[in-house]
């Protein structure tokens, strides 16, 4: 049995990485997942060795401590790549979900449908449900992210944006739908539910008409064929609302005491104009106050609701990063002029959302530049007036293309 799952185990990792390399899913939880199988193999595998190896010398070797130490660890990893595997495969919610709908926490009213609009309360509805297990920021199948309006309307890994309104016969969207089901291309893949004849009707409709993304209900409802299919889907049009309450609600709390806290600290914080959810920019006032690592501690509870950090300035060094590398949606952090010394970078290597990085006029050791490398979304990065000579930027740039480096000194903040 155990040499059986040696076997399987390694089939599942080499299949498991030729999917992984093929370049269709990216994302943080399928490295994760990629990670934890091979952990798991080799947790296996070892196991199974050490059984034969005791067998030779002892009968009852199941009874080994160290042999069951490693069964144990082994199933551990086994439970953690399964569970990242179904987080994959149906979202990050799939165990929890369930329990919200048939233990309710709250009665939410259906929003009236004079105050809905199409795209926020309707085709995002669809999306969400059919699309997002598969485009999202975690897992991006085919570079595709449908998050939101502005995601449909850019391109994939096939060059063709999803949506192009006024254009549903040439948006891709509509084109893998109607895919046949053993086609590898076709959304959503085979095994995965489809969109309804009532779903697609609606998209498809909505394109036609130009896709506006702020086009009130009722005017959409006009055609009685819409109106029909729109009578199906009031159900996940409830979940999807109460949902968006439950995050403004969390937002207006937190937004509360980060106002009260801002007041304390002599920094501003607002929310971030440029970020896609509920969630803030925290920047110093000018001239800058004192800021170090207690001023940063003081906001750790709400470490998680920054989008966009800047603290240009400010008496922090890589002993700070460890913390600030705790706000898993932060998507741009300015720390020029600080005393930074890039030690504290490898902190950010399993970062999902930082994208902008400025560290402009900071002592950066040259050696400690090239753990940016190692920063999966990262895309733009100041190093105006910093020791790294021109030859390693290019260097790091040719070896990282998706991230553009800048010799400038950058933004404050953004």
């Amino acid at each position: 049995m155990l040499l059986l799952g040696c076997f399987s185990a390694f089939g599942s990792i080499v299949a498991g990485y030729l999917l992984y390399a093929s370049d269709n899913y990216s994302g943080i939880q399928v490295q994760n997942h990629l990670r934890g199988g091979v952990l798991t193999g080799l947790g296996i595998c070892l196991t199974t060795a050490y059984f034969f190896f005791r067998e030779k010398k002892y009968k009852n070797n199941t009874k080994s401590p160290i042999f069951l130490s490693l069964l144990l660890v082994t199933n551990g990893m086994l439970a953690y790549t399964s569970h990242v595997g179904g987080s994959l495969t149906h979202g990050q919610d799939f165990l929890t979900e369930p329990l919200t709908q048939i233990f309710p926490t709250r009665q939410v009213a259906l929003k009236p449908a004079e105050e809905m609009l199409v795209y926020e309360d309707l085709i995002h509805t669809i999306l969400d449900a059919k699309c997002l297990n598969c485009h999202n920021e975690n897992k991006t199948k085919g570079d595709l992210l449908m998050t939101s309006y502005g995601n449909l309307l850019k391109s994939g890994k096939s060059g063709k944006p999803a949506l192009i309104p006024g254009n549903p016969k040439e948006s891709e969207l509509l084109i893998r739908v109607h895919l046949p089901e053993d086609d590898d291309e076709r959304m959503p893949p085979e095994g995965k539910p489809g969109l309804t004849t009532e779903e697609i009707s609606l998209i498809s409709l909505w394109i036609e008409v130009g896709a506006p993304q702020n086009q009130p209900l009722p005017e959409f409802l006009e055609d009685p064929a819409v109106a029909i299919s729109f009578e199906s889907l009031i159900p996940k049009v409830q979940q999807n609302q109460r949902r968006m309450l439950l995050e403004k609600e969390a937002f207006e709390e937190a937004a509360s005491s980060l106002a009260t806290l801002a007041e304390e600290l002599n920094v501003h914080i607002e929310r971030d104009p440029e970020a896609e959810g509920p969630f803030f920019r925290l920047r110093m006032k000018f001239p800058p106050r004192r800021f170090s690592n207690e001023e940063l501690l003081a906001l750790e509870p709400y470490f998680m609701n920054f989008s966009s950090v800047s603290l240009a300035s400010a008496d922090i060094s890589d002993d700070e990063l460890f913390f600030i590398a705790k706000m898993k949606n932060l998507q741009r952090l300015f720390i020029q002029k600080t005393r930074v010394d890039g030690s504290g970078l490898p902190y950010f290597h399993n970062h999902e959302h930082l994208e902008t990085l400025s560290i402009s006029f900071s002592p950066i050791h040259p050696g400690n530049i090239f753990h940016l490398l190692n920063i999966p979304n990262l895309k733009e990065v100041y190093v105006f007036g910093t020791p790294v000579k021109p030859e390693i930027i290019h260097a790091l740039q040719a070896y990282r293309p998706d991230i553009t480096f800048f010799l400038e000194e950058g933004p404050l903040f953004r």
